[in-house]
């Protein structure tokens, strides 16, 4: 049940429902034990397939991701940059000032988004319309992507400018990825050639985002390395879409990995933080006592969860909830299963892997640290331990 503090940090996609089936292919009108048992036999045929995946690809899968966020990295503005963008428009810039000389950022147009009250079955809640973020395309994935493309930008002009060449960017995604969308609009506005694509794998059909693919093809496109339509299995599939990145990282260029994961997008995802702060410091909402949000790379959350501690050590007014909790649901049943099974997110093994919350916090707190900000590390494995909860139940996961 919500309580009217609840927040839900809206990711509202271009996709649209095309078939008159239910979520999963579940029969209209089925029953809550039907539902489970299908939904059940879906997640044991999913993780069938993707344990073989798993025990052969998971070695250079880390290696892969590692290699990713390593070729992004972090870099100061470029001038053109400092003398188009205001910082007093990036929320961590107002906050820690000293970042705006170290850190490449761009506003993508991008605005401050509001916290609309709604309501819905007699019950109350608040919702942070990041779907608005931007009227190219909006969503998460654009503050994710203001500080990525901006080092993107910052480092091809360097290059240029001492007689190289500019790294080129690949854009890593499933099928209908929202990212290929969002990288595809928000490039081209800043005049950066069209990203290649690495779709990896199809989209599950219960997420359905027809559309986002449609869309991602209606822009210029570079190069494609996916092998779709291979007559091998699905293992092999997938080990050939991730062998196929390796020129690419070879050569220099910048691959941005899934969902953006990276200790810069990470940061960008704590601006967003930083302004639901300010709101309620202004006392445009109420001090939320949870926020919901789907998790898919883990890069929203662990930004959200870095913005928490941020936002506190900074004396900002909230998130004192006395059972404040950050609610992340995942979208894949295969991440959903590891998460109630294994602890993914949190577990300590887990701290290295990629695309986990622990490891996410971890390289955003060092980069933050690296960049002049304070350390908050200690302050945002503890909100993981204590104030985040994971919705891992088969018949929401999706």
């Amino acid at each position: 049940p919500t309580r009217p503090k609840d927040i839900h940090l809206e990711n509202l996609r271009s996709s649209a429902r095309s078939t008159p089936r239910g979520d999963l292919g579940i029969r209209k009108g089925a029953s809550v034990s039907e539902q489970s048992r299908f939904v059940s036999t879906h997640m044991l045929s999913v993780a069938a397939s993707a344990a073989g995946a798993l025990a052969l690809s998971l070695p250079t899968f880390v290696v892969l991701l590692r290699a990713m966020e390593r070729s992004v990295g972090l870099a100061p503005p470029i001038p053109s940059q400092l003398a188009g963008e205001s910082a007093e428009a990036c929320a961590l810039f107002r906050h820690l000032p000293a970042l705006r000389l170290r850190l490449a950022w761009r506003s993508l147009g991008a605005v401050r988004t509001p916290v609309h009250s709604c309501g819905l079955n007699g019950r109350s809640f608040l919702v942070k319309r990041e779907d608005l973020a931007s009227p190219a395309y909006g969503g998460n994935k654009v503050r994710t992507l203001q500080h990525t493309l901006a080092v993107l930008e910052a480092r091809r002009a360097r290059a240029v400018a001492e007689g190289g060449a500019a790294p080129g960017m690949l854009v890593v995604g499933s099928g209908g990825s929202n990212q290929v969308v969002a990288t595809a609009v928000h490039a081209a506005r800043l005049g950066l050639p069209p990203p290649d694509v690495a779709w990896l794998s199809p989209d599950e059909p219960d997420l359905d985002n027809s559309l986002n693919m449609l869309s991602a093809l209606s822009f210029p496109l570079g190069g494609r390395v996916t092998a779709w339509g291979a007559s091998a299995s699905g293992t092999l599939t997938l080990a050939a879409s991730l062998l196929g990145l390796l020129p690419k990282l070879a050569r220099g260029e910048v691959v941005f990995p899934i969902g953006a994961n990276t200790a810069a997008g990470v940061l960008g995802q704590v601006g967003a933080m930083l302004e639901l702060a300010e709101q309620v410091a202004a006392g445009e909402c109420a001090d939320p006592g949870r926020v919901y949000l789907p998790v898919g790379s883990a890069c929203t959350l662990s930004g959200l969860v870095l913005g928490v501690a941020l936002a506190r050590r900074l004396g900002l007014p909230a998130f004192r909830a006395s059972e404040f909790e950050l609610v992340g649901v995942p979208i894949h049943h295969l991440f959903a299963a590891a998460e109630r099974t294994l602890r993914l997110h949190t577990a300590a093994p887990f701290s290295a892997v990629p695309l986990t919350v622990g490891h996410t916090v971890r390289e955003g707190a060092a980069a933050l640290a690296q960049l002049g900000g304070p350390d908050v590390t200690a302050e945002a494995l503890a909100v993981l331990e204590s104030e985040v909860r994971f919705v891992t139940r088969p018949d929401l996961v999706g």
